[in-house]
């Protein structure tokens, strides 16, 4: 924080804000259905927390999805995930700051330290680089350190833009539909060794993928 310039400063006072009031007012307007939240509350109803594992693509309105309990998200630690960590703060998301890539193992104890203290964590597989809809092995080490399952989750949106950027960012429109989906969760045991955590993770891919389509399916044509 002591490096950042006041032209900084002055973005990270008004821009997280303005973010989160936009993101606040569109979701007002947006009629929000659930489907499938019969398998995530077995495990709340356990007294159990999961890790819900969704596309980059599909980031923008995951702090509106129904979540028993505190939620935890992997956050960057530059500038950038400064400007993340506030702007989804006033939506009960909490940051665990770390990197997929530099500082990775110091990342993967913040989130298991975060999950042992009684929450459940958030992560987009695919990110924040890509490519895209491809599973990274880190939220696979994730579900193994943790015993947690490990839960497909999407949205299909009635009206929306998508972004020509690497992962094809949707934006839903005021006052269209959306509808989230709960996959059926994957289980990584602790004692996995690397064969079993690769099929494990090429199962999350395809659930996710499968889930991912059956959201886009729900309002086939709309654009």
């Amino acid at each position: 924080m002591d490096s950042w310039t006041w032209k900084e400063r002055f973005l990270l006072a008004v821009v997280p804000r303005a973010y989160a009031l936009v993101l606040a007012l569109l979701s007002f307007t947006i009629r929000k259905k659930e489907l499938y939240a019969e398998r995530p509350k077995k495990v709340w109803d356990g007294g159990q927390y999961l890790i819900g594992a969704f596309w980059h693509q599909r980031l923008l309105m995951m702090p509106f999805i129904p979540f028993r309990g505190r939620a935890g998200m992997l956050i960057s630690q530059h500038l950038d995930g400064e400007f993340i960590t506030r702007a989804v703060r006033p939506f009960g998301i909490d940051s665990v700051r770390g990197s997929t890539t530099r500082g990775s193992l110091s990342a993967l104890r913040g989130m298991v330290r975060y999950y042992q203290n009684g929450g459940n964590l958030a992560i987009t597989p695919d990110g924040p680089q890509g490519p895209r809809h491809k599973v990274q092995m880190g939220v696979i080490e994730l579900a193994k350190q943790t015993g947690a399952p490990l839960f497909p989750v999407a949205y299909g949106a009635s009206r929306k833009i998508v972004f020509n950027s690497w992962d094809r960012f949707i934006l839903p429109l005021p006052f269209c539909r959306v509808v989230f989906l709960w996959g059926e969760p994957v289980f990584v045991p602790r004692d996995s060794d690397r064969r079993q955590m690769e099929e494990r993770r090429q199962e999350l891919e395809e659930r996710l993928l499968r889930l991912t389509e059956e959201a886009d399916l729900l309002f086939p044509g709309k654009s």
